[in-house]
Order: structure tokens, then sequence, then C-alpha cells
């Protein structure tokens, strides 16, 4: 291979009989690759050395969007996958015990959505299938930059990670910051929709700036769940304001010909149709992700937010719309003191009726 790289691991071979595989040159128009170089660690050593190799070799670039490093756990192992938009085939290589091994296949994005092509290219791809398939057509479609920039993080795209892009499009154009102001995004429920949030907003747990809890009955359950609450905080007059979301899976499946129940079919992840409805829904969206108003609104007026609120409805065991006044509270088995929660005060109250104190 090429030695100009100091890199711990030559992967310049690798790339060079794939490319010879897919009959392409780094001339070669529409090609794209993805690796989680610069995550894996190879024998210790860090890899983000190969993402040069990776341009030199392919013509691919970070800087022309054609190079994608999709995000991984360091101790997974080292892969790459170059795609030719032309034809739609693929090469996928994955270093392990000291050697790259490459797998041919055609990922067609149509193809992908029947379960005979999901199985086939499932069973050439490994657990990178669904990654692969989803963020590589979506990069064929020409989807937004930072679309991608968010499936990178998120390692795949999927109709949840789409619906938080719309959500932080939608919040920033209708709710643009001022002068002093922050955002907290309460996620509740919680699902893929808060990595999209993290890339575009910069909100994160860490930062204490986002923040996740799950609410039953909502997610796949409605067809207009409650998707999380925006508080707009300013920090000169120590006030916020508040307006809670929902997101509307309805319309989603109705623009992708899916059913709301296929996206929690019998058998789970094993059936086929889990990952086959995602990806339906997730090609059926692209046209529409610059159209957040088509599927984000506003599930409440707006509110105010006093310091104390905006610290509690972080708490664990707390409700944020019942907190902050967008639903009424539900009655609570062993909530004594009526403040929606169980907590150590109705254990105390519990304890003083059992020695007679006071009478319940």
């Amino acid at each position: 291979g090429l030695v100009d790289d100091p890199c711990a691991i030559d992967i310049s071979d690798a790339l060079q009989d794939a490319m010879s595989t897919l009959g392409v040159t780094r001339e070669t128009p529409g090609l794209c690759v993805l690796t989680d170089a610069g995550y894996a660690i190879v024998d210790g050593n860090t890899t983000e050395c190969c993402i040069r190799t990776i341009e030199r070799i392919t013509g691919c670039s970070i800087s022309d969007g054609s190079l994608l490093p999709v995000h991984r756990s360091v101790d997974k192992p080292l892969w790459f996958v170059i795609f030719d938009n032309e034809t739609k085939d693929c090469v996928y290589a994955v270093y392990e015990n000291g050697a790259f091994t490459a797998t041919k296949v055609n990922i067609d994005g149509e193809n992908a959505t029947t379960s005979d092509g999901w199985n086939a290219m499932k069973t050439a791809l490994g657990s990178d299938a669904f990654s692969i398939i989803t963020i590589a057509n979506a990069w064929s479609y020409g989807a937004p930059d930072n679309f991608l920039k968010c499936s990178e993080f998120h390692n795949h795209i999927c109709p949840g990670l789409s619906s938080g892009y719309l959500i932080a499009e939608y919040i920033g154009e209708n709710y643009p910051l001022g002068a002093g102001e922050s955002y907290t995004w309460i996620g509740c429920p919680n699902w893929c929709k808060e990595d999209a949030i993290q890339v575009l907003l910069d909100l994160t747990p860490g930062k204490k700036s986002l923040v996740v809890k799950q609410r039953p009955g909502e997610l796949f359950v409605k067809e207009k769940p409650f998707a999380g609450i925006l508080i707009i905080w300013n920090d000169t007059t120590k006030l916020g304001r508040g307006v809670a979301f929902q997101y509307d899976w309805g319309e989603t499946c109705n623009l992708s010909d899916v059913n709301l129940s296929d996206f929690k079919p019998s058998g789970g992840k094993a059936n086929p149709l889990f990952w086959t409805t995602r990806i339906k829904a997730s090609f059926g969206l692209l046209p529409y992700i610059g159209q957040p108003d088509m599927f984000v609104s506003p599930a409440s007026d707006e509110f105010n937010v006093t310091s104390e609120q905006l610290n509690q409805v972080k708490m664990a065991g707390v409700d944020p719309y019942v907190e902050l006044g967008v639903v009424e509270p539900t009655e609570v088995r062993g909530d004594f003191d009526g403040d929606g929660r169980v907590t150590s005060a109705d254990a105390l109250i519990l304890l003083q009726a059992a020695v007679g104190k006071i009478t319940l």
C-alpha cells in the first residue's frame, strides 16, 4: 500500500481493492464513502489518519460532503463503505483479526423497503446494514448537509431522527433567540429526535440544556403525540417562556404509505417489517425535510416559566406537562399530599396515619 501516511494501520490496499471491485476511479462522479474511521480504535491506536488515506485514494472528502464519518463506539471494528451512486453498488470492508474482509452488495433504496431486499442486504452487511443503507441512499437523494451531519452522529437515518430535524428547524423558524436567551429542550417522550436536536441546537444532557423522559401512551400509540417542551430562558430577567410541541406521525405514515402499527410489529427487530417500515418512512420524508410546518405544531399556548419550575421539570419523577400546566394531573396511587408524585412526604403521611396521629 501507499506508505506516506504515518498511520498505525494502512488501509490503502483495501481501498484500492474496493475501487477495483466497483470498477471506479477517484475521478468517477457520484462516489460516497462512509466510515467509522476516527472513532474506532485498532490495536490501541486511533484511526483518524485513515481519513486522509480515504480522501486521497477515493477522491471523496469531508469538505465536499462525499465522505461521511459515522459515529460508532471505540470498541467497534474499523470499517468503510464505498458507494457508487450510478449503480447503487457498494463495497463494505471491515477490519478484524488483522485483515480486511470485503463484500460487494447492491443497496438500492427501493429494494431495501422489501423484506427480501432487506434480508439480502442485512446478510451481506451485518449489523452495519441499517446505517449504510439509510445514510448512503439519503446522500444519493441529495439530503441537506446538516441532516446528514445528524445521521453521522446518530449513525443511521430513521423517521425518528427526521422528526428531530424537523422540530429543530421549526424552532429556528418560529422561536429565534433574542439577547440573553437560551434554549432548554425537555424531550418527553424521548425518541431518536433528541439526537438531531443535540446536533442542530447544541443542546446536550451534559450542559443540562436537554432533558429526556419517557411518557407512556404517546409514541406509536397516538398519531400526533407530545414530542417535547421548549423553554426559552432569559438569563437577564431570570424568567422563561415555554411551549409544548406535538409531532404528526399520522402524516409521516400517510406520505410514506406505512401503518403506525408496523413500527412495532410482532417479533420486534427479528421481523423484517420492523426495518423496512423505518426505511420506507425515512425515504418517504426526504422530499418534505424542509417543510417542518407539515409535521410539527404547538400542543399548547405559550406559558411563563419560573426558575423553580425550570429546575423542577428536570427532576426525576416529575411530569413536565403537569408541572408546567399543559395537562391536568392524574390521581397517583400513594400520593397523599396531592402533588402528583409519590415521595418521602407521602411516606411520612402514611406513617402518621398508621400510628393514629392523622386520618386519611
